[in-house]
């Protein structure tokens, strides 16, 4: 028993634990036409990625329990309103949530943006195997320009300034 449990342990010891990296979890790439998708919506029946094509689209996949999804929304929700609404879209599509969970997050925290609802991870599997939030910058062809996966500050604002240029 105890050779048995010794030789478990040094194979153990030789497999490196280590997670997927962000590029390794991403089905996406820039440059791809972005996967289509129908989508629940609070404040309608449905959103159409289709329907979007002509506004550039930041789509960004979330969860309620995610502390880095809750601080992307409070570091942009301000400037988003900014954008012209005829040339720009915010879509954030909760991952693996039902609809009153969703409608909960957006009422605690004061949320006035439309949000998806995703509960089967269905649409997310399209983009990604893991890691929120996550953000896909689709232009108005309907290809993917720009990702990130658990963006900083910094590439936050990146983003919104090239939002910003391509909706002028």
């Amino acid at each position: 028993m105890l050779v048995c449990t010794l030789t478990a342990m040094s194979f153990a010891s030789c497999i490196e634990s280590q997670d997927p990296t962000y590029e390794q979890t991403t089905r996406v790439r820039v440059g791809d036409l972005a996967p289509a998708f129908v989508v629940e919506t609070l404040d309608g029946p449905t959103t159409s990625l289709d329907d979007l094509r002509g506004k550039i689209v930041l789509l960004t996949f979330f969860s309620s329990a995610c502390p880095d999804c809750h601080a992307q929304f409070e570091h942009i929700k301000s400037r988003i309103t900014a954008f012209d609404r005829s040339k720009f879209h915010f879509l954030p599509i909760a991952r693996n949530e039902n609809r009153s969970t969703v409608e909960q997050f957006r009422r605690e925290n004061g949320y006035t943006f439309d949000m998806g609802c995703d509960p089967t991870g269905e649409i997310y599997a399209l983009y990604a195997t893991r890691y929120v939030p996550r953000n896909y910058l689709i232009d108005t062809d309907g290809r993917v320009i720009s990702i990130s996966a658990e963006p900083t500050s910094a590439e936050l604002d990146a983003l919104l300034s090239t939002i910003a240029e391509m909706t002028k």
